[in-house]
């Protein structure tokens, strides 16, 4: 049997930066759910490798975050949320709230 997601999956594509202590590598945020990101980026990493993610969700709204990676098959992976600020995942929340919103109603 699968396990459906709980969430809503937004696709976005959104450059930033994944660091793993002192290495730092671009990376490219293809989607988001409240709760964890699908990420394409040269880092080296597997499952269970904990990443700090910086990227920019709007003009305004960085959202910065550690994340677990669940998921790898280079470039990509799919990582959870461990840690973020009340504040970057209210912002994460209305933003998503938001897309469904007007994807909803058809504007």
């Amino acid at each position: 049997m699968t396990q459906k997601r709980e969430f809503f999956r937004v696709a976005i594509e959104r450059n930033g930066q994944i660091s793993r202590g002192a290495e730092v590598v671009p990376c490219e945020v293809l989607d988001l759910t409240e709760k964890g990101f699908q990420i394409r980026t040269d880092i080296a990493g597997g499952i269970g490798d904990r990443l700090e993610l910086d990227f920019q969700l709007t003009k305004g709204a960085p959202i910065h975050c550690t994340v677990e990676i669940t998921y790898a098959a280079a470039p990509q992976f799919g990582a959870r949320i461990t840690s973020i600020s009340p504040a970057h995942q209210h912002c994460l929340s209305q933003f998503i709230e938001q897309l469904n919103v007007l994807n909803l109603t058809g504007f």
